[in-house]
């Protein structure tokens, strides 16, 4: 590990040559400290490398950021919807945020992705946060309304069996969200509550509008498939008992991200 460490470290230094900042001792504590893989060093070292800089106040590091990545991660809030005067807003609270205090957040950079993914993922969270909570409207034809995880079918009989599965129900989907993994989680709130577009979540994760696209339609998948199987476990619920109930509570999947998120 030790040749792994100096390896990254001297690739950092041949990118960033104008740096003051870090020494060889600083940036190897500071990985171990981080617990930081050879796999991620070997990827993302002179990242690792630059944003150790700037959590430690070198002046160059910070500007070496700004010029690199920050016309990026502009051009990427432009197509998010943000206007030109909140992209200012968003750069600048970030800089304060990331480089500046008694803990700076860039010190907590681990190398685990690309520093330019990881800085797009924290500008967007910022402009969420710093936005009023229902500019977006409508998703247009990208919406991908909770109710669409159900179908169409509606009957005095089905809405008899609801009023009996409805506690059951709500706990399978509230575990379904829980037992997700992360990024889906991430990707639910800003698709759902935050009502992110398919093309900007797509630009906050570099990635193609159609690979966003995807990854909403496999979680629509997972929550049905863990939803259905908890049903049938405890209910003996058939599958297209299941298409009819689950119609008859969609408005409990909105009640559940917001449980889920608000408890997290």
């Amino acid at each position: 590990m030790k040749e792994v460490i100096e390896k990254a470290y001297a690739a950092g230094r041949w990118d960033w040559r104008d740096l003051l900042k870090p020494e060889l001792a600083e940036y190897t504590r500071h990985v171990q400290h981080l617990q930081t893989t050879a796999k991620e060093l070997e990827r993302n070292g002179a990242d690792l490398f630059l944003a150790l800089g700037c959590g430690l106040g070198d002046a160059q590091a910070v500007r070496g950021l700004q010029d690199k990545y920050f016309s990026a991660l502009s051009n990427s809030l432009a197509r998010a919807g943000f206007d030109s005067t909140t992209r200012e807003d968003v750069l600048q609270q970030m800089l304060l945020h990331l480089c500046a205090g008694d803990s700076p957040r860039m010190l907590t950079y681990a190398g685990k992705a690309s520093l330019g993914a990881w800085l797009a993922v924290t500008s967007m969270r910022l402009a969420l946060n710093m936005r009023p909570r229902n500019c977006w409207g409508s998703n247009g034809n990208d919406s991908f309304e909770p109710e669409r995880l159900f179908s169409d079918e509606d009957t005095p009989e089905v809405r008899l069996a609801i009023e009996k599965a409805r506690p059951a129900f709500q706990a399978a989907l509230q575990n379904a969200i829980v037992e997700l993994p992360l990024r889906d989680r991430t990707l639910l709130r800003l698709y759902f509550l935050d009502r992110l577009t398919i093309d900007a979540m797509g630009s906050m994760y570099g990635v193609h509008r159609a690979t966003a696209a995807r990854w909403i339609s496999d979680i629509r998948g997972k929550i049905l498939g863990h939803v259905q199987s908890a049903l049938s476990r405890d209910l003996g619920l058939a599958a297209s008992e299941f298409d009819s109930l689950a119609f008859l509570i969609r408005s409990q999947l909105q009640l559940s991200l917001i449980r889920v998120f608000g408890a997290a």
